[in-house]
């Protein structure tokens, strides 16, 4: 009887054991929000995000338990991208609004308060993606919805220079350094089809001289890719994360030789849309979009969805027992959580279309509503996956947007109308007769 017990004991201590090791994810104390783009910690209790459309920055000085509004006063922007170089000094970038110039905010007092120094950067569409290379150099890219460029500041963000980097790529929305002279970017690439630009595919750029040339380490080469996020939990293993407006399965990005090489993953065998990706090490990883996350534990052979949350855009790893993640929540992973704990709350998308009539003999009218101000490309597309045309590309104001759509010259069949927004992607099904 004693060998029964101690064995079951064993049993259960062993499984407990792992369940903690393992560890699981909690939802924080963050207010909730549309999304919340980005998050940056300066150790495992003070970190900043970035607060989307709300145009707020919120600081937690106890790992998340507690958030508290950081400025910056009078923005009323989308705040894209936030990065710290020290426990004072840091940078926080917006999109561009209707008449309005992206913002770029820097703080030297940890966030208490925050200067617009846009004016000493050439006017740009926004700051997709903020990167500390080393103590004083940092860079910056931009944007999602196209021109592709890179700012870099050699002294902690007071002077920059820019670098256009249409030879290379039409969009950048990440970036990530090894040091002040070898580093990644990620984005599109656009071409022109049917005398349309369309986006052909994904990216990844890596320079060795501080960003004065680029060398393309891989392209998707499927239409409508973007490599959304980059990142790696200890610079030999990398991810990037695809985001599509359409396809037939799943994918993110894998390298096992600090990004000299890569190759496409298949994370699921239907499609889900794709922005958030993040490793603890190199075999435990997630990544997500709007409304589903996926978890892999053996460095992305094989992956299976979770209940957490929703709006997954950036991962961000302290150590291996602790990382965060932002969406409309910010979420904190830890090692000895046995069991997370979820978002009740439904994905609840922020903008929404009708197309009307729909089955249509030729046209159609678009109704898009807006529910903030936002940069929008609406782009249809066939089922099959062919570049139809783009219908509307540039910034918008909340509201109902209405498009005409004309198909008289295409085949009867089912076409994807596709809307990119700061927030995500909302799209639906029109079928031509």
């Amino acid at each position: 009887m004693k060998k029964h017990t101690t064995l079951v004991f064993l049993i259960l201590f062993t499984t407990c054991a792992l369940a903690q090791q393992e560890g699981g994810w909690v939802v924080t104390s963050s207010p909730d929000g549309v999304r919340y783009d980005d998050v940056f910690f300066i150790n495992k209790n003070v970190g900043w995000t970035a607060g989307g459309y709300n145009g707020k920055v919120h600081k937690t000085t106890d790992g998340g338990l507690t958030w508290q509004i950081s400025g910056p006063a009078g923005n009323t922007q989308y705040l894209r991208s936030i990065e710290f170089m020290d426990e004072n000094i840091g940078l926080c970038g917006s999109f561009a609004g209707i008449g309005k110039a992206a913002s770029l905010y820097r703080t030297t007092d940890g966030g208490q308060t925050w200067t617009n120094i846009a004016d000493q950067v050439p006017a740009v569409e926004g700051f997709c993606g903020l990167a500390k290379a080393s103590e004083n150099v940092i860079y910056g890219v931009g944007v999602w919805s196209e021109p592709a460029y890179v700012i870099k500041s050699t002294d902690k963000g007071l002077n920059w220079t820019f670098k256009d980097m249409s030879a290379y790529a039409s969009s950048l929305i990440d970036a990530y350094f090894f040091d002040a002279d070898h580093g990644f970017v990620t984005g599109s690439k656009s071409a022109e089809v049917d005398g349309q630009m369309t986006v052909t595919g994904g990216v990844i750029l890596y320079t060795e001289d501080g960003g004065e040339t680029w060398t393309e380490k891989f392209h998707t080469d499927h239409v409508s890719d973007r490599v959304w996020k980059i990142q790696t939990p200890d610079n030999k293993h990398f991810y990037g994360s695809i985001e599509a407006d359409l396809g037939s399965t799943t994918r993110m990005l894998r390298s096992e030789d600090a990004g000299q090489t890569w190759e496409m993953v298949t994370v699921d065998n239907n499609y889900y849309y794709i922005q958030m990706i993040g490793f603890i090490d190199s075999l435990r990883g997630w990544t997500g979009g709007n409304e589903t996350l996926f978890e892999t534990k053996d460095g992305g052979n094989s992956w299976a969805q979770i209940p957490l949350g929703s709006t997954y855009n950036r991962f961000f790893k302290i150590n291996e027992e602790l990382a965060f993640m932002t969406g409309r929540k910010v979420y904190k992973f830890e090692r000895d959580v046995i069991t997370g704990v979820g978002d009740p709350k439904p994905y609840d998308p922020i903008h929404s279309i009708t197309v009307s009539p729909n089955p249509t003999q030729a046209k159609a009218e678009v109704r898009i509503t807006f529910g903030n101000p936002t940069m929008a490309h609406v782009n249809v597309f066939s089922v099959a996956g062919q570049f139809i045309r783009r219908i509307y590309d540039g910034p918008v104001v909340a509201g109902e947007k209405i498009l005409e759509l004309d198909l008289t010259a295409q085949a009867p069949q089912p076409y994807l109308i596709v809307v990119n927004t700061n927030e995500g992607m909302i799209r639906t099904r029109l079928i031509k007769r």
